[in-house]
């Protein structure tokens, strides 16, 4: 009778137990501490159209904010632009609203090759080409930023003078040009424009305000080109997120939710997803790590590539996940994320390899990114604390660090995420 007693209370305390660490969320949470402890597994908690629905709503309020973001930059350079003589605590303001610009807009490149309308040119076309091309091309000759300003005259107010010449080698500052660095548009010259030439691995860029200045040569001129690229990246922005939007019909949002198109669109975020890993995110990136030189620093006019590194993780969490967050640790909205589609042995141990890949970078630069949402100067143990351009170094001491994220996103993660994908039957291609 005693044995019969104690293999209740065993069975009652373990159903208990269990209870308690599952009551507060689905698969993809912390539940995997409990599901671990106890051998189980947890089965999908969503179905495809419900998972669909919260990524379309997901990827319709990331472009929101992104937008809104670069809107709220725009318009800073527009004052910014009618002022003669600009200050330097000008230049600072565009600057940090440009890090907080950029943040956001980092947190929506997990939504990139996925067929939808960011980098489909059949879905979406920006000023007639593919949009993502002209938000965030990479890498720049800032040359030929500089060329043109010195000789475009009044057509550094038109846009499509501009979109023009990107890929123009006539204005590559280089020995020799390449067409594609020729970027005349998006994130990268805004930035360089706002900090100048990085020559220094101490600090950023230090282009003086005086460079805007009308007294200065091309000073006018400089203003003005900023305020063109700023304007229309807020435009192609808004053009992204009305895709998105459930309140317009015939966008790209209704063709995605379409019952018809239920399967080929969950396979279409895998494949995204895991092209985003091995390629952008763990690739091309990171390819500072191998050459080493500061050329191929990703964001290195600002030295605020490490938050390129943070901002496309937490991108990918928030899809994995289904919660929109930008700050650690704070939900804005929260739904099935892809996470859901599996059941918990299923998902391995995705979820805390993204968030170790964010966490290894630390926010902390105090002259770029103190206006960065998750700016610190308390970083944790083991977390990248140097400036990207010394870390990729070899001979520093953190240079480690960036080969180990190298090996947990591009193999390690891209490994268990084509696992996941094919143990509920879709297949994510190298």
């Amino acid at each position: 009778m005693r044995n019969i007693h104690t293999k209740i209370f065993s069975i009652l305390f373990s159903m208990t137990l269990f209870s308690s660490l599952i009551s507060c969320a689905g698969p993809g949470s912390d539940n995997s501490a409990a599901a671990a402890l106890l051998g189980l597994d947890i089965p999908a908690s969503a179905t495809k159209p419900q998972f669909l629905n919260r990524y379309a709503a997901l990827a319709f309020e990331s472009y929101t904010q992104a937008e809104l973001d670069a809107s709220n930059l725009s318009a800073a350079v527009d004052t910014f632009d009618s002022n003669t003589n600009p200050s330097a605590s000008d230049l600072t303001n565009l600057r940090n609203l440009w890090v907080k610009a950029r943040a956001s807009y980092l947190i929506t490149e997990g939504f990139r090759f996925s067929n939808g309308p960011i980098d489909n040119d059949t879905v979406l076309q920006c000023d007639g080409t593919e949009c993502e091309g002209l938000l965030n091309a990479w890498p720049l000759d800032e040359d030929a930023v500089d060329n043109y300003i010195a000789n475009g005259g009044n057509s550094v107010t038109s846009f499509a003078s501009i979109l023009a010449k990107i890929g123009d080698t006539s204005l590559g500052g280089e020995a020799d040009p390449q067409a594609d660095k020729i970027v005349m548009t998006g994130y990268h010259p805004i930035e360089y424009l706002l900090w100048g030439k990085d020559t220094s691995n101490t600090t950023a860029g230090v282009r003086p305000a005086s460079d805007f200045a009308d007294a200065t040569t091309n000073g006018a001129r400089r203003r003005h080109y900023l305020k063109t690229i700023t304007n229309r990246l807020a435009v192609h922005l808004g053009l992204i997120k009305d895709q998105w939007d459930p309140a317009q019909t015939g966008n790209f949002r209704e063709t995605f939710l379409d019952s018809a198109n239920v399967n080929t669109s969950v396979g279409n975020i895998f494949q995204g997803l895991g092209s985003f890993m091995a390629g952008e995110w763990g690739g091309e990136r990171l390819t500072g790590v191998i050459g080493e030189t500061q050329e191929e620093e990703h964001s290195c006019f600002s030295d605020t590539t490490k938050a390129d590194f943070y901002y496309d993780a937490q991108g990918v969490l928030n899809i994995w996940t289904g919660n929109y967050s930008i700050q650690k640790g704070v939900n804005i909205s929260s739904g099935p994320g892809l996470s859901a589609l599996l059941s918990f042995k299923q998902q391995g141990a995705i979820q805390s390899e993204i968030e170790s890949s964010r966490n290894l970078f630390c926010i902390n630069l105090s002259d770029t990114e103190s206006a960065d949402p998750n700016f610190t100067s308390s970083c944790a143990s083991g977390s990248l604390t140097h400036r990207f351009d010394q870390a990729i170094s070899s001979a520093d001491s953190q240079h480690g660090i960036l080969v180990n994220v190298q090996r947990l996103i591009g193999s390690t993660l891209n490994r268990d995420f084509v696992a996941a994908a094919a143990a509920i039957g879709f297949s994510v291609a190298p």
